[in-house]
């Protein structure tokens, strides 16, 4: 196959996977929004795994909200094979940040992708959200994805469902 053809075939394959992601974790109704601001922090380093040995996204993220509400951060999922990094990519910025005890959660509107693929129009107009849970004495941590779905449909990040096993680091303050 030539170069194009192989990039459009990667392409199509990593939207039916994040589709079909979605509709498997997406909940049926809005999660609440949040009532208190307090400063915290999150740094999330890892592969989401649907099957053992079956890793699908390569999850970054470093966030943080100040006591004011603000927020700010830096996500980037890149699509894996398996176990390796496909050049398919999905960035964008933390806009909404939740963190309680050992389970946080994010939202970042998709600003950006690799191969660039996304029409300037189109850019913040998607979100995903993404949860995490740490693993406590030793058990595994978990994540969920939700989305994409339009930007304006999220009402806070409350917590949503973490059925995927996360093989990484997760730091919560």
């Amino acid at each position: 196959m030539s170069h194009p053809t192989i990039r459009r075939v990667l392409v199509a394959a990593a939207a039916a996977v994040l589709g079909a992601t979605a509709l498997v974790t997406a909940p049926a109704v809005s999660a609440a929004p949040m009532t208190a601001e307090k400063p915290a922090a999150l740094v999330v380093s890892g592969d989401m795994a649907i099957a053992p040995g079956v890793h699908l996204l390569r999850i970054e993220a470093v966030g943080s909200r100040a006591a004011d509400g603000k927020t700010t951060g830096t996500y980037r999922a890149t699509v894996l094979d398996g176990m390796n990094p496909t050049p398919i990519q999905v960035r964008g910025p933390i806009t909404c940040l939740y963190t309680a005890g050992n389970t946080a959660s994010l939202i970042y509107p998709i600003t950006a992708t690799t191969p660039d693929i996304l029409p300037a129009a189109a850019r913040g107009a998607a979100a995903v959200q993404i949860t995490v849970r740490k693993g406590a004495s030793g058990a595994a941590s978990h994540v969920g994805i939700m989305g994409p779905m339009a930007t304006s449909s999220f009402d806070g990040c409350r917590p949503a469902m973490t059925p995927f096993v996360f093989d990484g680091m997760i730091g919560i303050k």
